[in-house]
C-alpha cells in the first residue's frame, strides 16, 4: 500500500547504503533516524519497508520503531502502529525489545524537531541534549547506525502562529501542533523536494552495562561527529548542496 501511495505525494528515490555488508552482518543495531520534520517520512519509509535494497540488508521484521507514546492512546491509531512493528518509546520497552533480539529504530529529535522543522538553507536537529538512545547501545553494545533523510525538512514551511503556546504544549503533553504550508502558501500541501536516505556505516559501540555520564558523552559526540560528517559528505549528491544543518 505505501509502495504504492507514497510516490503519488512524494518523489522518493532509492536508499543509498553505505556499507551494506557490514549493515547485514548486525546481528542487532539501533538505527537513528534524522530529521524529524515535519510527517518523519523518512522513519515511515523504513517501517513500510518502502525500499528493497534497505530491506534485504535491514529488514524491518527484525526490527521494532520506536514511536510517540501519544500514538498507542488513540484507538484505531494504537492498532495500526502495532501492526507495523511500533512500539511505545518508553526506556523500559526498548529495554525489552534489545533484550529479545530485535533492532530499534528511533527518531531521536522528537516531537521539539518536528515543531521546529522548517523549509530552507539551514536545518535543525534537537540531538546535544538526546542521548537516551545512546545510552541503550551501550547498554546493549549495539552498533548505532545513522540515516539522515534529505529532502524530508524541505517538504513544508511552517508557521510561526502561537508557536509559543505550542512549544508549551509540545513541552507539557508531548505533542507537536504543526501548521505547514507548501507553494502558493497551501496548508498541508508538500514541495515535490526529492527525498534521498542516506544510511550511514554502523558505528560500533563498547558493550557498557551501567555506562557513566562521561562514557555516554564520548559516544554520543563520536556519534554526532559522524552524522555531521556522513551529512556533508552526501548533501551534493542528493541535491541539497547549499543546505548547512545545526545541531541544537
Amino acid at each position: 500500500m505505501w509502495r504504492r501511495f507514497l510516490p503519488a505525494f512524494f518523489d522518493v528515490r532509492p536508499f543509498l547504503i553505505e556499507d551494506p555488508d557490514k549493515l547485514s552482518a548486525c546481528k542487532q543495531h539501533i538505527l537513528a533516524v534524522h530529521p524529524h520534520g515535519v510527517l518523519s517520512l523518512d522513519h515511515l519509509l523504513t517501517v513500510a519497508g518502502f525500499d528493497a535494497g534497505f530491506e534485504r540488508v535491514a529488514p524491518q521484521a527484525r526490527r521494532s520503531a520506536l514511536s510517540a507514546g501519544v500514538l498507542f492512546k488513540i484507538p484505531i491509531v494504537r492498532e495500526a502502529a502495532l501492526g507495523t512493528g511500533c512500539v511505545d518509546a518508553a526506556k523500559r520497552t526498548a529495554r525489552k525489545c534489545l533484550t529479545a533480539g530485535l533492532c530499534l529504530s528511533v527518531v531521536p529529535g522528537g516531537e521539539r524537531e518536528q515543531l521546529l522543522a522548517q523549509r530552507g538553507s539551514l536545518e535543525k536537529l534537537v540531538l546535544r541534549r538526546r542521548q537516551g538512545f545512546v545510552r541503550l547501545a551501550l547498554e546493549h553494545g549495539v552498533p548505532l547506525v545513522p540515516l539522515y533523510c534529505f529532502g524530508e525538512a524541505q517538504l513544508y514551511y511552517q508557521s510561526q502562529f502561537l508557536m509559543g503556546l505550542r512549544s508549551w504544549v509540545q513541552r507539557k503533553l508531548g505533542v507537536a501542533l504543526v501548521l505547514p504550508f507548501g507553494p502558493f502558501g497551501l496548508p498541508c500541501v508538500p514541495f515535490r523536494a526529492p527525498l534521498r536516505p542516506v544510511v550511514g556505516a554502523p558505528l560500533e559501540m563498547p558493550q557498557i552495562p551501567t555506562p557513566t555520564q562521561a562514557q555516554v558523552d564520548e559516544q554520543h559526540a563520536r556519534y554526532m561527529a559522524a552524522l555531521e560528517k556522513l551529512f556533508e559528505k552526501h548533501k551534493h549528491d542528493a541535491g541539497y548542496g547549499t543546505v548547512s544543518l545545526e545541531l541544537l
